[in-house]
């Protein structure tokens, strides 16, 4: 189900059909199902909140206005229910969404739906090509609660089925090591921003899951990838490589499927930027299409949650890294003096903090947190794991910036250097890592 708002205008698109990938994923489906798959009830709704007209792209550092729209902007919900409680899992094409609206909008679905707020994720994609929050009328609180309200209306049984994805050649570690000191790649000449190594990993490995109705067509799909939706710096409103990706599982399976994107542990991955974002959606789009085919399903597919608040620490003595600035981005050295002193002027001993781990079934789990969350963690993460399949979303119920590694603040640079964009304790990487365990193994041993 979808629906426009005021400041969205009419979507158009159009339908193409890859015969040979939907005969493969028609006969796939078109089998018994495995014996014991069960089904649980869900629904999906989803809501465009794309600017009608020239807007301020967030993710712009010159505040450029936008001149066009390349791919539309959406609220998308999933509501599951295994009949004794349920789940909304919302996604939004914004760069971030901070913790206050985050709380508005699931004390909102609550009133709306009878859905306890502690069972709402909000999962913000990071596009950055698509206005704030505070462009929208309520902060995008209306949008998020009639989201799951068409979601719950729309429920029906679905069976649920996992696979996991591999994605390479699309993403890389933004951060290289040069004489000893971490730079970002793009404060490195172009012919140096290959020469030198990366300072940590990305992640080619990605999980799907897959909800199939009883027509044994695809409800929906979520899937969570490692990379920060900012693949061109052109300045067309779009939601980026998810984007893509929804448009090629539209042409290739014949019919709408809304593709929920769960963004994964990016803080320190971009996109490869000589990949067109077109072929970055035909590099993951392809690879779900594929694992549609070899879905593993879930045979008992229950429930369970773990929801945890916590204060969370602020940056220990802080300090204007006045000279590494200089070096790294000698354009930006005034910006950066300012937001220093600004957010020193904002900072607090600690900020409000929420992880939840949803548990479907015996082999999948998901974990969230509320930062740009260096890769390095979330695999560690996943390795960890006692789950088959393990999703780590990070910019979920919150927005807190990013959140290096022990190493990374050692490199210095961008993301290490406190202001807006980075002012949690430099063990706010311990501490998610060990509350994501925690909690996925107290979801793993539950009922």
């Amino acid at each position: 189900m979808e629906t426009p708002f005021a400041y969205a205008s009419t979507r158009k698109s159009t339908t193409l059909v890859t015969i040979g990938l939907v005969l493969l994923w028609t006969a796939a489906f078109a089998a018994d199902p495995a014996p014991g798959s069960g089904s649980l009830d869900a629904g999906v709704g989803s809501v465009d909140i794309t600017p009608t007209g020239p807007v301020v792209l967030a993710g712009s550092p010159s505040r450029l206005l936008s001149n066009s729209i390349k791919y539309r902007l959406y609220a998308r919900a999933l509501v599951l229910s295994d009949g004794k409680q349920k789940v909304a899992i919302v996604t939004l094409d914004t760069l971030k969404y901070p913790v206050e609206h985050s709380e508005r909008a699931r004390q909102q679905i609550e009133k709306s739906t009878g859905i306890p707020a502690s069972h709402v994720i909000i999962c913000s994609s990071h596009t950055h090509r698509g206005p704030l929050w505070s462009y929208y009328p309520d902060q995008l609180v209306t949008p998020i609660a009639v989201a799951v309200t068409m979601a719950v209306q729309s429920m029906t049984p679905c069976r649920l089925g996992m696979v996991k994805c591999r994605a390479e050649g699309v993403s890389e570690c933004r951060r290289v090591i040069k004489e000893g000191h971490a730079w970002n790649r793009w404060q490195l000449k172009p012919d140096e921003q290959d020469k030198y190594p990366a300072e940590g990993p990305s992640d080619p490995d990605f999980d799907v899951l897959a909800l199939i109705d009883t027509n044994e067509k695809c409800k929906a799909v979520l899937y969570n990838f490692a990379c920060h939706a900012a693949n061109t710096r052109d300045v067309s409103v779009s939601a980026d490589f998810p984007g893509a990706v929804q448009q090629y599982l539209r042409d290739h399976l014949g019919y709408e499927v809304p593709a929920l994107f769960l963004t994964g542990a990016c803080g320190d991955v971009n996109p490869i930027y000589s990949v067109k974002e077109e072929v970055f959606g035909e590099t993951l789009g392809r690879e779900i299409v594929r694992g549609l085919g070899q879905l593993d399903f879930i045979a008992q597919p229950s429930l369970t949650l773990d929801t945890r608040e916590f204060a969370m620490p602020g940056r220990e003595n802080p300090e204007f890294r006045e000279a590494e600035v200089a070096r790294n981005w000698p354009g930006q050295l005034e910006h950066y003096r300012k937001n220093f002193v600004n957010m020193q002027q904002r900072a607090k001993p600690s900020y409000p903090y929420f992880i939840t781990g949803l548990r479907i079934g015996d082999d999948f789990a998901l974990v969230t947190n509320a930062n740009e969350l260096f890769c390095s963690i979330a695999i560690d993460i996943k390795k960890q794991s006692p789950f088959k399949h393990t999703m780590t979303v990070e910019q979920t119920n919150g927005a807190h910036g990013y959140v290096p590694t022990a190493k990374a603040f050692e490199g210095g640079s961008y993301e290490t250097w406190f202001g807006e964009h980075s002012y949690l304790t430099t063990k706010a990487g311990e501490i998610i890592e060990r509350e994501s365990l925690d909690i996925l193994r107290r979801l793993k041993e539950s009922p």
